[in-house]
């Protein structure tokens, strides 16, 4: 007998039930309304790509899911949120680049465990950032800056959203795969991601290294300039910039990305089950375009994958707080 897509994940709705016990076996899962707690303030890509997923499962296959967000502390309000509720399917969280990559790594008290609190589902998407100069700099490349740096050393100025971000960080990787201190520059932190880009705009500082979607516009008018990707291959978005790798950094890589993940305990069936809506969602073509927008790009696979994925994040943050003794204040 041929078992199509729709018959699989019927099956695995029942599987789900029967993880939650034989008393609840014969009750559909979900029963009730899901609710997905985004550790983010609403309107960035770490809310609107669960909200693509949510919307897509929801209309699909009729379930009723509640996005709610639940920023403060760097996404540790909502992971805490997130790992106190009950594990029985009907709340899951949005984990991220920075709540499980760069705050284990950085933080030296962080109040949750990335690795046991919650169990991974799936990646749902990835973006790279860009490094960029104003359209004033004297630097078409990133060996121009580089040496620019060299030769100034500690005047050249660099914005971020705020200390050990992943804007900051992503310049401590550069200053110290390119063999520089992290004096080499003066870190400029702004209250907000706005704030750091209009400074650049402004001439406050020299350079940053930002989440390609929001400078797009600056980049098309040539504002801004762009002279190096950090992901490790070239981005779709801007195809025609080199990446660090490229340039003669192999292994660099930071990455914006968000995935879902639920409380320890929850039933395995009904990870599964989440796990195979997500990248049935992940795979439909208006879902993908949406994403793209953001200039994140839609990944998916396995809770495995997931899991893999960001515990290799972790390391390489670890790895970089271990070479330039950075951490959180």
């Amino acid at each position: 007998m041929h078992i199509n897509r729709r018959m699989a994940l019927r099956g695995l709705g029942a599987a789900a039930g029967a993880g939650l016990g034989a008393a609840h076996a014969e009750t559909p899962y979900p029963a009730r309304p899901v609710r997905i707690i985004v550790p983010a303030t609403p309107g960035g890509p770490y809310d609107l790509v669960p909200r693509f997923v949510a919307d897509y499962v929801g209309r699909t296959h009729g379930w009723t899911i509640a996005v709610e967000d639940r920023p403060g502390a760097s996404g540790i309000v909502g992971i805490i949120a997130s790992k106190q509720a009950a594990p029985d399917g009907y709340t899951l969280a949005v984990t991220n680049s920075g709540t499980h990559g760069s705050e284990p790594a950085f933080n030296q008290h962080l109040p949750y465990d990335p690795y046991a609190d919650l169990v991974p589902v799936v990646l749902l998407a990835q973006g790279a950032l860009v490094l960029l100069v104003g359209k004033s700099m004297p630097a078409n490349s990133l060996a121009d800056l580089l040496a620019l740096i060299r030769a100034r050393p500690g005047v050249l100025k660099f914005s971020s959203a705020g200390y050990v971000t992943q804007q900051h960080l992503a310049v401590a990787m550069m200053l110290q795969r390119a063999g520089l201190p992290q004096a080499a520059c003066i870190h400029v932190p702004y209250r907000g991601l706005v704030e750091a880009v209009r400074a650049l705009l402004a001439g406050e500082v020299d350079f940053m290294i930002v989440s390609t979607g929001s400078v797009r516009g600056y980049l098309a008018t040539g504002e801004l300039r762009a002279l190096a990707i950090t992901a490790p291959s070239r981005s779709t978005h801007l195809p025609d910039v080199p990446t660090f790798a490229e340039l003669g950094y192999p292994g660099y890589q930071i990455l914006a990305w968000c995935g879902l993940a639920a409380p320890a305990g929850t039933a395995g069936p009904i990870v599964a089950r989440w796990n195979a809506v997500a990248n049935e969602a992940l795979q439909n073509e208006d879902v993908r375009a949406r994403i793209a927008k953001l200039d994140y790009d839609p990944r998916g696979g396995s809770a495995a994958d997931f899991a893999a994925f960001f515990r290799h994040d972790i390391e390489t943050y670890k790895q970089l707080a271990a070479a330039t003794g950075l951490k959180e204040e």
